[in-house]
C-alpha cells in the first residue's frame, strides 16, 4: 500500500477495556489506550490503511513495554513500532504525527533542549534515551537534537552497534 509520508494519528480516549478499545479505533490512525490504574496498552488503527488493530503493551510488568508520552495534548510512543507480519508496517508515533522509517523526519528545532542535552554529553557514549529520561522529554526530540549536535561537531555518534549513541566530540583527558 503506498504510504503518504505522514499521517496524524488520533487520541479517541482511555478505556479500561480492550473491547472498548476497539469500537472505537474505527480509522487508520486511531489511537485508545487501555487503562485500569496504570496503562495498559496501546491500541492502534494500523496507520499504513491496512485495517489491521494493532495492540502495544504499555506495562512493563506483562513483558516488554513501550513508553506512552502525553505532552501539550498531544502522544508519543517510544521506540518505534515495527509490525513483522501483515503489512510490515515500521513507524515512529512523535506528538500525534506517524513518521515512516526510511522516510525523512524531523521535529522544529529547539536551541534551549539541545543545550540541554550537550550538557549531559562526556568522554563516554550514552543512549539518547538515557539522556531523555534524565531531562525528562521524549527521546524522539532528544535524538534529534543529538543529531543536530553531531552536524554542529559538537558530538560523535556511534557506529553500527552503537548507533543512537552520543558522546562530545571533544574528549578531556585527566592529567
Amino acid at each position: 500500500m503506498a504510504r503518504s509520508l505522514r499521517r496524524k494519528a488520533q487520541l479517541r480516549g482511555t478505556v479500561a477495556h480492550q473491547a472498548d478499545a476497539l469500537a472505537l479505533a474505527r480509522d487508520a490512525g486511531d489511537v485508545v489506550v487501555v487503562a485500569r490504574g496504570v496503562p495498559r496498552s496501546l491500541v492502534m488503527r494500523c496507520p499504513d490503511g491496512c485495517g489491521d488493530i494493532l495492540t502495544v503493551n504499555l506495562d512493563p510488568r506483562a513483558g516488554p513495554a513501550w513508553r506512552l508520552y502525553q505532552k501539550d495534548g498531544a502522544i508519543t510512543l517510544f521506540p518505534s513500532v515495527w509490525r513483522d507480519t501483515g503489512c510490515r508496517a515500521h513507524f515512529i508515533l512523535w506528538d500525534d504525527v506517524v513518521f515512516w522509517i526510511g522516510e525523512p523526519w524531523h521535529s522544529h528545532e529547539r536551541v534551549e533542549l539541545r543545550a540541554r542535552v550537550a550538557e549531559r554529553l562526556s568522554d563516554h557514549f550514552r543512549s539518547f534515551a538515557e539522556i531523555a529520561d534524565e531531562l525528562n522529554e521524549i527521546p524522539w526530540s532528544v535524538l534529534v537534537e543529538c543529531r543536530r549536535l553531531v552536524l554542529e561537531g559538537r558530538a560523535l555518534e556511534g557506529r553500527d552497534d552503537q548507533q543512537g549513541l552520543f558522546r562530545s566530540a571533544h574528549q578531556t583527558f585527566p592529567f
